[in-house]
């Protein structure tokens, strides 16, 4: 996992913008679940979330951090969902994260 600035630096090469606001929100969750933080933001889901709170340039910063960190953008299909089963804390903090698009 990359850090803060190489994710802002990565952003500024390939974008010309630092998306300090999209790389911070991205990990924020770190100081309360750890390396858990990743199966809540990294994913598509989180792509689309940056994409409602910031626009499509936004989003793209997103899959940027997210492709460093993970190697691809994840897909939250049945094997992703199996496996934030296995980790209820993190399971619940996905789950809290995404309730509101569920009930539009």
């Amino acid at each position: 996992m990359a850090k803060f600035e190489v994710h802002c630096q990565d952003c500024m090469d390939q974008l010309g913008d630092r998306f300090e606001q999209v790389n911070s929100w991205l990990d924020e969750l770190f100081s309360l679940v750890g390396s858990g933080h990743r199966d809540i933001r990294h994913n598509e889901k989180g792509v689309e979330k940056v994409r409602q709170m910031w626009g499509d340039e936004a989003a793209k910063a997103a899959e940027i951090h997210i492709s460093k960190d993970e190697g691809c953008i994840p897909k939250i299909d049945l094997t992703f969902q199996m496996r934030l089963a296995m980790k209820p804390h993190i399971h619940q903090a996905f789950i809290k994260e995404y309730e509101d698009e569920e009930s539009e």
